[in-house]
């Protein structure tokens, strides 16, 4: 790399390739700096369309998408956007406050809440479920002693954390249902979505549970503990009970074209009053 934009140190220098110095580089200097949030989504859409991505086929395309640079510059982005930290701030003053001896940030991505949690309690074991990890994200990780990527999730965990994930898979219900298995007795879920359109990657046969995801994890037997910045925590309550999550799926996916249409103050409201009817 001729020049380091991102004044990133020699250590980070050595485990990023070529390739993707290069990329950073070049999209640095189109953008004169970091990008803007909108700029960064804009990147992201130009990388999607080359690929080829379909949101209705999720096949090689979309693991390409998600091992390409611009998500390394997504990490890079985070850790210098006042916004995106002080989210991560939140969520690691909550985390600390509940005193868990074991933490899962599932699609944890460049590990950069991860991190901040581990150097907040040392004690507790911290671990990033990530499928395309970055090469720096993991030597980052080597950093702080009790953080570390892994494959899956295994045991059993006092915290899980999903932050901007469940908008990116094909089957949202059924992937919580799975990951809520690992959750210990009394555990808590953190979730934060954004069921929004402002990426082609975030699937749009999620976006009707802008207003009827909470509603639909209850039925699961997930029940909302409070709300935390741009998300909430939950609860387990008893064993999980996907097909009753399904049944409210169903009415939520009907819904969706007629409430999807008009201002949310009227459709939030209106979408819970549906949804609690037999």
């Amino acid at each position: 790399m001729a020049t380091n934009p991102f004044l990133l140190s020699s250590f980070d220098l050595r485990h990023i390739s070529e390739y993707e110095q290069d990329w950073l580089r070049k999209t640095i200097e189109r953008f004169g700096g970091y990008p803007t949030l909108e700029q960064l989504w804009a990147v992201m859409d130009e990388i999607w369309i080359q690929l080829s991505c379909d949101p209705k086929i999720i096949d090689d395309r979309i693991a390409k998408y998600y091992s390409h640079p611009v998500w390394l510059l997504n990490g890079l982005f985070i850790e210098q956007d006042k916004q995106s930290i002080e989210y991560r701030n939140i969520f690691t003053n909550w985390v600390c406050s509940q005193h868990p001896k074991r933490v899962a940030d599932y699609g944890g991505g460049f590990g950069v809440l991860a991190r901040m949690i581990g150097e907040a309690l040392p004690h507790a074991v911290i671990e990033v479920i990530e499928p395309h990890p970055s090469r720096l994200a993991v030597e980052r990780s080597l950093r702080t002693k009790n953080v570390s990527y892994k494959e899956e999730l295994s045991g059993e965990y006092d915290i899980i954390i999903a932050t901007d994930v469940f908008e990116h898979v094909e089957d949202p219900l059924k992937v919580v249902a799975d990951t809520s298995a690992y959750m210990s007795e009394n555990g808590r879920y953190l979730i934060a979505n954004c069921f929004h359109p402002v990426i082609h990657c975030h699937l749009p046969d999620t976006f009707h549970f802008r207003f009827s995801w909470n509603a639909t994890l209850r039925a699961m037997g997930l029940v909302k503990f409070c709300d935390l910045a741009y998300g909430s925590v939950f609860i387990r309550s008893g064993k999980l009970k996907l097909d009753e999550a399904r049944v409210l799926e169903r009415k939520s996916q009907k819904l969706w074209p007629f409430v999807g249409r008009i201002p949310a103050f009227i459709a939030r409201p209106l979408t819970r009053a549906l949804l609690s009817v037999n």
